[in-house]
């Protein structure tokens, strides 16, 4: 399997064949550390043993498909009765261990987010606003990495790889950086919290979010969760009104390409006053060029609609003003390159289905867009 890095404060050993490790010695040098961990790579798995003033604590187990927690005992045996493998000893914080180990011990808020279909920055503005306490899970090219988060601050970064000082200093830039550089592969997990009150020691009293007496601790989660599926949403939207805009770029000049989508966004606010009005607005209140939207006021918007409306409404109001755009580039572009985009647009839809499959609240909106396409691509063939 391809085995995971995970961050350490210090390495004290490391990639150690399991034929020749001196365990026992091992296990005496890590009495000396406050806390620390033991990384067994095998051929099939990989096992991390989790150590406070050199006792075992917790353990958990990584498969190619998943991660498990077991007991210490079972790591501990496996270790001192396989031969083939390798072992290493690192040394670490008590904060960054409890954060590491509350990903083998609970359920993150939501699994696997791809990196290259999320705003990253509009999911440190949900943070925010919902004054987030837990952590991020940061998975580039097998390695793990973590930023943890304190009523909806960003603190501690821990990295896989060795980092400078300046990028310590701020760790969100840094991660930023490393998933809008990442590939296809890059994932996002969230965890809302590691259940465990030292997370930030005495600082915890100071950031505590307020209570909020009129949801359950369930049902914020569950909002929670629909909330950064919303973001993937709209980041696909996104990325399908870039497609067309581009399309549009290679018959139009940007003059009238954006007088051709401010007038389909006129259209699409008339229709859903509800859901657009003001959205064509930066945060600052400036006017966003050529009928763009700001997808976080989309949001908003959406969610101060009554609860059994939002889906459906953000469903139409989306793919209307879609509709209204392509009609648009229909008019106005020569067949070929207007069958071009659509094939790009179906292409980009295909692509989500598979990211998202089992997903239900996004493959809807996909099915309806695709279901759209179908009929400019009936047209056009006509």
């Amino acid at each position: 399997m391809n085995h995971l890095k995970l961050p350490a404060m210090r390495t004290v050993v490391e990639n150690i064949p399991l034929a020749t490790a001196k365990l026992d010695k091992i296990l005496a040098e890590s009495q000396s550390r406050v806390a620390s961990y033991l990384d067994v790579r095998y051929e099939d798995s990989q096992d991390i043993i989790f150590l406070l003033g050199g006792k075992g604590v917790k353990a958990g187990r990584f498969y190619p498909d998943g991660r498990e927690i077991m007991t210490v005992s079972e790591a501990l045996n496996k270790l001192r009765t396989e031969k083939e493998g390798t072992i290493s000893f690192y040394e670490t914080s008590k904060l960054l261990m409890i954060v590491i180990m509350g990903t083998f011990i609970f359920e993150p808020t939501h699994c696997g987010l791809k990196t290259k279909l999320i705003n990253f920055k509009q999911l440190l503005s949900l943070f925010a606003r919902k004054r987030f306490t837990g952590y991020l899970e940061v998975k580039i090219n097998n390695a793990l990495n973590y930023l943890t988060f304190l009523g909806g601050q960003p603190r501690e970064g821990y990295f896989s790889e060795q980092v400078s000082p300046e990028q310590m200093k701020f760790p969100v830039k840094w991660v930023t950086e490393m998933v809008e550089n990442s590939d296809e592969r890059g994932k996002i997990s969230v965890y809302e919290s590691v259940g465990e009150e030292e997370l930030h020691d005495d600082r915890s009293a100071r950031f505590a979010p307020p209570p909020e007496p009129e949801l359950k601790a369930d049902e914020k989660k569950d909002q929670f969760a629909v909330e950064i599926l919303d973001l993937c949403l709209t980041a696909i939207y996104e990325e399908l009104y870039r497609i067309m805009s581009q399309t549009s770029a290679k018959h139009l000049e940007s003059t009238e390409i954006d007088l051709m989508f401010t007038e389909c966004f006129a259209q699409a606010r008339s229709k859903h006053p509800g859901l657009f009005q003001g959205v064509d607005k930066r945060d600052d209140g400036s006017l966003l060029p050529g009928g763009q939207v700001n997808f976080e006021l989309i949001l908003k918007a959406k969610n101060s609609l009554p609860l059994d409306q939002r889906d459906e409404k953000l469903q139409k109001g989306m793919n209307d003003l879609a509709g209204f755009r392509l009609s648009a580039m229909k008019k106005k572009l020569p067949t070929t390159i207007f069958v071009h985009g659509l094939k790009e647009l179906n292409e980009k839809i295909t692509t989500s289905k598979k990211n998202y499959q089992g997903n239900f609240s996004i493959i809807k909106f996909l099915y309806e867009f695709s279901r759209l396409l179908e009929k400019f691509q009936a047209e056009a063939s006509s």
